[in-house]
């Protein structure tokens, strides 16, 4: 045998490696299911994944669930993506980037694309980008293999392999229903960290009549979760409308809960109205009927139900997913081929098209708060950026203007944006930054109708720190005559009292000095209208000691090149002046003591608190 040959004959017996990337934070359910592709890699004859990361963990417990998540032994762990000819790439959510950004998008190799939300079919999104790119394609359920076959940009194969679970379906007694069902000690959970404010009206609901239950609008680690759900009689399930697959409502089943949830997309094809679960409608009395129906199911109707619940988990096994994944992996150079078969389809480029093409918002970020939290140096330097166009003067004012109106078209909002960005030329993306943005609970609803795709970036500090800034800078203006601890004491008086928050100098904009601290409750509304990957927290402190660190995760969840350094420089000073006002601060702080807690756990990071409260 020829040299060569006996090279080909060694590569062919050597596995093939398939090549993961994560640009991982903290825990997000698309996370868990990325960590469950790299396992089924494990185990399967002829392949070995290998993983790169974006950055180290910043902290011990991040690098504890990373490698939970991704076991690194055996040299899994790489440095840099450098795949040989016969390696497959595995491509998730805007793991593309990453592609990109290693200058590998040229490469031959076979490439998965794991999809795993309908937002990829929405028009002028960052994830609608990348469906012209070549690869075979695995959706996590038919409504969203559905939703992207029909943009027509899709090229090469569209396969459904429906999410598996990893949660064990319960043992059950003779009548069908789990042992020991009518002895759990929660009669009603609701989990409605994905829509609080129906799961809040619900519980109110509840409450007024006298159904013992417990909320949860936070995200709990995934073993409190599961503990949470063994436990629990009636699981009430509140998804997102727009959800690509939710996995509660399906654990819930797994764990032997009698499950209420609502009609959503990523459900649909496995939630049955009075067969598995019951669905209701999205209103509050629509799900407090449910629950109340729920809770008093006969037996029969009881063990009827949780049998096909039981059935329907099992369909949706992680072994059963893994077992159709190794049949798209064995049979990955045949996908491939097909998919380097099909002409390159997008939208026509012709002027006759031209007037059909979608409309695209033009502003595709905003950076909308905190205020006196360095809005003003992060957009300075992402103006610098030459992909980048941010709007001058930084603060356009658009949708807190007090002429502002939710009747507006986002062309029309559009129209009033574009003096703001003649500057700008051909730039990539466009952004503005209104501090204030963040702090009016109603905006957050009209910059989701504006544009869906937007992200968010929200900067944190201190609020201590934050509220003496904000006095003095009112103070300077001549616009707060009182001393500190006065304008402090009558900060809730004067906020109660104020009719129209939007209004020119309105005491909601110039003395809501403490109120704009709390930012676990602003953080909270925006999370009602912007799933938490489509939202970037920064902590001021970091933008000024790990500048270039910083700049480039947020140059990455803005999807341009992470490659562009911009110098660091103090942009801005800010306003203090005047004594320390110790005691004043000291009380200040002490009032904030419960709102470090509540953000804490909304950030999900333990020592969050403490570096803000420090930084």
């Amino acid at each position: 045998m020829s040299d060569k040959g006996l090279n080909e004959s060694v590569e062919r017996d050597q596995p093939r490696t398939v090549w993961f990337h994560r640009d991982y934070v903290r825990l997000f359910g698309g996370h868990v299911k990325h960590s469950h592709y790299f396992d089924h890699v494990r185990r399967i004859a002829g392949f070995a994944p290998r993983i790169t990361f974006s950055a180290e963990p910043s902290n011990e417990s991040q690098a504890r669930e990373r490698r939970r998540l991704w076991p690194a032994g055996n040299g899994v762990m790489a440095e840099r993506w450098e795949p040989a000819d016969r390696d497959v790439l595995f491509l998730a959510g805007v793991d593309w980037r990453h592609l990109y950004g290693s200058g590998l998008e040229t490469l031959a190799n076979p490439r998965i694309n794991l999809v795993q939300h309908v937002r990829h079919a929405h028009e002028g999104t960052e994830l609608y980008r990348y469906l012209s790119e070549r690869a075979v394609r695995i959706c996590v359920s038919q409504e969203v293999a559905d939703a992207i076959s029909a943009t027509g940009r899709t090229n090469g194969p569209v396969l459904t392999i429906p999410n598996g679970i990893d949660v064990t379906p319960f043992g059950s007694e003779g009548g069908g229903s789990p042992a020991g069902f009518d002895e759990r000690r929660r009669p009603v959970t609701i989990v409605g960290y994905k829509s609080p404010a129906l799961a809040r009206t619900l519980s109110e609901r509840l409450g007024a009549a006298n159904i013992e239950h417990l909320l949860v609008c936070e995200f709990l680690d995934r073993s409190a979760f599961l503990a949470l759900l063994g436990e629990s009689r009636v699981a009430v399930c509140l998804p997102r409308e727009r959800e690509g697959f939710y996995l509660p409502a399906l654990e819930a089943m797994a764990s032997g809960c009698l499950v209420v949830t609502l009609d959503c997309i990523g459900n649909r094809g496995f939630c049955r109205h009075d067969a598995n679960c019951l669905v209701a409608g999205h209103d509050p009395e629509s799900l407090f009927r449910a629950t109340k129906r729920a809770l008093a199911l006969g037996a029969a109707e009881r063990g009827r139900m949780h049998r096909q619940a039981r059935d329907t988990a099992a369909e949706h096994s992680l072994e059963a997913e893994r077992s159709r994944f190794h049949a798209v992996l064995g049979d990955i150079d045949r996908l491939w081929s097909a998919a380097n078969a099909v002409p390159v389809r997008g939208p026509s480029r012709t002027v006759a098209s031209a007037p059909t093409v979608p409309y695209r918002p033009r502003l595709d970020f905003m950076i909308v708060g905190a205020q006196k939290c360095g809005t003003t140096a992060l957009a300075h330097f992402l103006a610098q950026h030459p992909e980048i166009g941010m709007a001058s003067p930084k603060e356009p004012h658009l949708f807190d203007s007090p002429k502002y109106s939710s009747d507006w078209t986002p062309e029309q909002i559009d129209e009033r944006y574009r003096s703001f960005f003649e500057h700008c030329g051909d730039v990539r993306i466009r952004g503005e930054a209104t501090p204030i943005y963040m702090f009016l609970p109603e905006i957050a609803r009209e910059l989701e109708r504006y544009n869906p795709a937007l992200k968010l970036i929200v900067l944190l500090h201190d609020p201590v720190e934050r509220a003496l800034s904000h006095y003095y800078m009112e103070k300077n203006k001549g616009k707060e005559p009182r001393p500190l601890w006065l304008a402090l004491l009558r900060e809730p008086f004067r906020l109660r009292r104020c009719r129209d928050a939007r209004a020119y100098r309105s005491a909601v904009r110039v003395c809501s000095y403490r109120r704009r601290g709390l930012y676990s409750v602003q953080l909270r509304n925006l999370y009602r209208f912007f799933d938490r990957d489509r939202v970037l927290i920064v902590r001021t402190r970091d933008l000024g000691t790990r500048h270039d660190a910083v700049l480039r995760r947020v140059f990455a969840f803005l999807g341009v090149s992470d490659h562009v350094r911009i110098e660091p420089e103090i942009v801005f000073e800010g306003h203090r002046g005047g004594r320390p006002h110790r005691a004043v601060s000291w009380l200040l702080r002490l009032s904030y003591l419960a709102e470090f807690v509540r953000l804490r756990g909304l950030l999900r990071v333990r020592s969050v608190g403490a570096e803000i409260r420090r930084g």
